[in-house]
């Protein structure tokens, strides 16, 4: 990683009474941003932290389940519930009941591709409806007595990118912030983030922007200040690598860059993690979950793939503390 690299003087920003000195946020990401995922990026530097995404129906009909997304630490702050959902008035009751919770700001995603999610219109269905958009932000707006954001993606496919337009649009509704991921629905998780896309929407509007997609180590987190933006939201690239974010902060106030943790630190924190995701799902769900977040752990390292492989069948703690075990006795 090279620390000679240019800063960027554009970074940092503000919603409502929340400053952001670097604008470093974990980007929401279902089944990945829990509460104890969450705890482990704020560890290592991340200033804003987003929940899952929640449906707005789930709420306004008090789901259980939903609710449990919304789990959060007393002293979590600033952190933000992200909500989706196609219908103003329901959306603008889920508000009350995310306020309720003690959430810092109120997002509504408009970014999520997943045909299950758009074909209900919402997520990135949204941005095909840009007056019921506009719509659903007022009525959020007027039932909210928190910041409003919304994260967007490019666009629809590769011959729509509005989120310029679009951005403008959440803008004149009150959005605080705007959130824009460089990948059209189109396009999913495949493909490239469209960087010029992102400086686009950071010169159409007045409202801090905030760039996501393939933010994956000081390099491309540099790229992504250059288009602009106010602020930076890792999401995969920091699944199994929470320490980027201390990087990238150290990157920007010019300061030493920290080594990447070795296998003994890394196991360490996969036992916290795997602690904290037990605590907050119960044992043997939890575990379910680690399943797929240890593994993100082993990237780079000798025996990867076997380690891996392991991880599929965890089922309790002591599974994962024999993991961690084998992790640590990895030469680095």
């Amino acid at each position: 990683m090279d620390s000679n690299l240019p800063r960027a003087h554009s970074l940092g920003y503000s919603i409502g009474v929340h400053k952001f000195d670097l604008g470093l946020s974990l980007a929401p990401m279902a089944g990945n941003t829990n509460l104890a995922y969450r705890a482990l990026c704020r560890k290592f530097g991340a200033e804003l932290t987003t929940t899952e995404m929640v449906s707005s129906m789930a709420l306004r009909h008090n789901d259980t389940k939903s609710l449990g997304y919304l789990a959060k630490a007393s002293n979590e702050t600033p952190v933000a519930a992200q909500i989706f959902g196609a219908d103003p008035e329901t959306l603008a009751i889920a508000v009350g009941s995310v306020q309720e919770r003690g959430f810092d700001i109120v997002d509504l995603n408009v970014g999520c591709p997943v045909p299950k999610i758009t074909g209900g219109g919402g997520g990135s269905a949204l941005l095909l409806e840009p007056q019921l958009a506009f719509d659903c932000v007022s009525a959020m707006i007027e039932a909210a007595t928190v910041p409003v954001t919304v994260k967007i993606r490019a666009g629809w496919h590769d011959n729509d990118k509005n989120a310029p337009a679009f951005s403008e649009l959440m803008e004149k509704a009150g959005a605080a912030a705007i959130t824009v991921h460089g990948r059209t629905r189109e396009q999913k998780y495949t493909g490239r983030s469209d960087l010029e896309l992102i400086k686009l929407v950071a010169q159409a509007v007045d409202i801090p922007v905030i760039g996501n997609g393939d933010v994956i180590d000081l390099e491309s987190a540099q790229a992504m200040a250059d288009t602009g933006v106010n602020g930076i939201a890792v999401g995969r690239g920091a699944m199994g690598k929470p320490w980027l974010f201390d990087q990238i902060r150290c990157h920007f106030s010019g300061i030493a860059i920290p080594k990447t943790p070795g296998a003994d630190v890394r196991a360490e924190l996969l036992i916290e993690l795997g602690s904290g995701v037990a605590e907050l799902y119960g044992e043997q769900r939890g575990m379910r979950v680690m399943r797929r977040l240890a593994a993100d752990f082993f990237h780079g390292l000798n025996g990867a793939p076997q380690l891996r492989k392991q991880c599929g069948q965890l089922s309790t703690i002591r599974d994962l503390h024999a993991i961690a075990a084998l992790l640590s006795a990895i030469k680095t």
